[in-house]
């Protein structure tokens, strides 16, 4: 029964959020449940190389996990993670919440990619993933109470490491930067109760997103800025302004 259990859990921990648990065929039907309910939360494609669970060890891996622009913005990936680890506590697996030690995603690619409207591509990911949320929950509220899922999960930590920044600001009539994130890490995600699988995977998404818009735009300040600042240098420098030159280096670093 366990081990059902921890088969279970990592279907629903891969945002399966479904029940097709034919456990002679897992490592497809986890990755085909990942693809399926990743693609309807975030509204555009999610695709996934491989998955390779370890039943026994209660270990599961995913590999080549990437997520696409959504309409409007370029053809590249919006985010993509070359590995995603989970590690669960099995000696409570029978008990509600579920508790997850661990997930760590490693090398992780983000694009920020900024449109004529200076509008950011996982602004609009953001803004799908908490319509698909509401909707989501509307359809939850209407479904009979015997069809819901009574299984909670907690996450007790959440690790992204190695994420490489593209920031794209080309229609801003900038360049394109590279620049490399801190590690993210957030803990206690479902609180004491657990939340329910679909609800999981929505803060999972929701929490990475916030973390590396934040950082992003925050990159984006700084460029605009130092481009600004030059340009005004340029302007003084055409004037013959080296004094006044020299103290804004002086004053402004």
């Amino acid at each position: 029964m366990k081990k059902i259990l921890i088969g279970l859990l990592i279907i629903i921990l891969a945002l399966a959020g479904g029940a097709y648990y034919f456990l002679s065929d897992l490592n497809a039907i986890v990755k085909a449940q990942i693809e399926k309910h990743g693609s309807n939360t975030l509204q555009t494609s999610v695709d996934v190389k491989a998955v390779n669970i370890q039943l026994l060890e209660g270990l599961g891996e995913i590999q080549g996990f990437s997520v696409a622009n959504p309409d409007g913005f370029s053809q590249s990936t919006a985010l993509g993670f070359t590995t995603i680890r989970l590690d669960l506590e099995t000696e409570n697996i029978t008990k509600m919440p579920i508790v997850i030690e661990e997930i760590l995603i490693d090398s992780v690619s983000a694009l920020y990619e900024v449109n004529a409207q200076a509008k950011g591509n996982l602004n609009v990911l953001l803004e799908q993933l908490t319509s698909g949320k509401k909707e989501s929950e509307a359809d939850a509220s209407t479904q009979p109470s015997s069809e819901k899922s009574d299984i909670r999960l907690v996450i007790k930590k959440l690790q992204v490491k190695d994420t490489q920044l593209a920031l794209d600001l080309t229609a801003l009539g900038d360049k394109k930067y590279s620049e490399t994130l801190p590690s993210i890490t957030i803990n206690n995600i479902g609180g004491t109760q657990g939340l329910a699988p679909e609800a999981l995977g929505q803060a999972i998404g929701k929490s990475l997103l916030d973390s590396i818009i934040k950082q992003a735009k925050q990159k984006q300040k700084e460029k605009l800025l130092d481009k600004a600042k030059d340009k005004a240098l340029e302007k003084i420098e055409e004037k013959g302004g080296e004094k006044l030159k020299g103290l804004l280096d002086r004053f402004g670093g």
